[in-house]
């Protein structure tokens, strides 16, 4: 996808979103509204190179600055011709208001690949950060975009002293007539590819914390079987569960030891908690009430999950293990409110869910905090009906199904900004899974 593409992509939800919906009841805030102007102006320069590299070097340039556009961290400033090569002139920079530029080179390193040297220049203080210098593949090796997407990443440390979720993937389902697809998608969109096919039905793909496996579900023949995919083989493998007619939503723990999931149990659905290593299950709910979808929080401490323990879905939060639930999400007795598919951000105490609360019944992706129960919670989403929300490892990107309003895929809201951009588009594309940080600078030769 050329940048171009991408950026006519882009949605802006500014005219969606004008202010607090007069139907909201107590405890639901409108927070999408998308503003840039606290956002900081960055441009890419065009990287040297020699003459046989010039076009290395441009795709470069081009994923590094979708990357950092992606990122919401920055508006992104196209560079002037007068300003394309030469010596660093900050004071015209200054006066074009631009506060980053990126500047640098590629070359041919010594083992077949390439040489990215990068500087970051800080325009206001006239100074350039310290250069650093990458070892990339070449530009036909299957891993150089997600090697040039740890470089943006590392960009955006070393500007904001916290990294960007460019190297990642995304992994969903696709569901067609009388079969499912396994499929994944690189962050910026790129790279869409299918993993595995089956005529029964997959669901709730989840990524292991190493990004090492992928757990999911499949449903067929009066049968449901827990599968765990290893990433770098392609081998499948059946995980422990017990034998029922049902089993769902998968989620690993932070360190990947245990795998929680919800089976059919006497009529209801009750959630249970498997050591991955040893296999044995225990059974963590018990209850005359549906419970699944469990998310376990950042130090493995608690899970959020959904239970209709009050007659309708609800978000809720237990000890990891078992214990007693705490209701999250607003509750009027007599009033309309269905949450569901909770998900806890990589840290901290957001979780995010999709829901409704109103007569129209859309559904609309939400973030609460699990730290204040029943307190205001905050509606990302105005357009169509928007499902199965998971966090980017950044914890500040959501990736979700939306429906209707002209709109069938996947988009990305950025919960800071409200801005949301296009990921994937099609019919059918549910229950979507924000990969770990798949490459990270370490595994890159760096210096100064």
């Amino acid at each position: 996808m050329r940048f171009g593409v991408a950026l006519g992509l882009l949605v802006s939800t500014a005219a969606a979103v004008a202010g607090q919906d007069p139907e909201a009841p107590k405890g639901i805030e409108l927070a999408a509204q998308y503003q840039t102007r606290t956002q900081p102006l960055l441009a890419v320069r065009p990287l040297g190179a020699p003459v046989d590299l010039v076009g290395a070097a441009q795709a470069v340039q081009g994923i590094l600055t979708r990357d950092l556009d992606y990122s919401d961290r920055f508006r992104i400033f196209e560079t002037p011709s007068s300003l394309a090569s030469g010596p660093m002139d900050y004071a015209a920079w200054n006066s074009a208001r631009v506060v980053y530029v990126v500047d640098g080179s590629v070359e041919p390193s010594a083992d077949g690949g390439l040489s990215l040297r990068v500087v970051v220049h800080d325009i206001p203080y006239a100074e350039a950060k310290p250069a650093r210098t990458y070892t990339l593949p070449a530009s036909d090796d299957p891993g150089f975009r997600m090697a040039v997407h740890s470089v943006s990443d590392e960009i955006v440390r070393a500007i904001t002293g916290e990294p960007g979720s460019a190297a990642t993937r995304i992994v969903f389902v696709r569901q067609n007539r009388g079969s499912n697809d396994l499929m994944i998608v690189d962050s910026d969109g790129e790279n869409l590819r299918r993993l595995t096919g089956t005529e029964g039905l997959i669901y709730s793909p989840a990524w292991a914390p190493d990004a090492s496996r992928i757990a999911y579900t499949l449903q067929g023949d009066g049968s449901s079987q827990l599968f765990e995919r290893d990433m770098s083989s392609g081998r499948i493998r059946n995980m422990p569960a017990p034998r029922t007619q049902l089993i769902m939503t998968p989620e690993y723990s932070r360190d990947g030891s245990k795998l929680a999931f919800a089976a059919s149990i006497n009529d209801q659905l009750e959630l249970f908690e498997a050591d991955v290593a040893s296999g044995r299950f225990q059974q963590i709910t018990r209850g005359p009430a549906y419970s699944f979808s469990p998310s376990y929080s950042p130090d493995g401490s608690r899970i959020a999950f959904n239970s209709n323990r009050l007659g309708n879905p609800h978000i809720y939060v237990m000890p990891s293990g078992g214990g007693g639930a705490t209701l999250i999400t607003p509750f009027v007795s007599g009033q309309r409110g269905y949450y569901t598919s909770p998900q806890w951000a990589p840290s901290g105490t957001q979780i995010t869910f999709h829901g409704h609360w109103n007569s129209r019944g859309t559904y609309h992706v939400f973030v609460a905090d699990a730290n204040r129960p029943l307190s205001q919670i905050r509606q990302l989403t105005t357009e169509g009906n928007n499902e199965d929300p998971s966090w980017a490892p950044d914890g500040r990107h959501i990736v979700y199904t939306a429906s209707g309003g002209g709109r069938n895929g996947l988009y990305v809201v950025d919960v800071q900004s409200g801005r949301v951009r296009q990921l994937a588009q099609g019919v059918g594309l549910r229950m979507a899974d924000w990969s770990p940080t798949l490459v990270r600078t370490s595994g890159l030769s760096s210096g100064q």
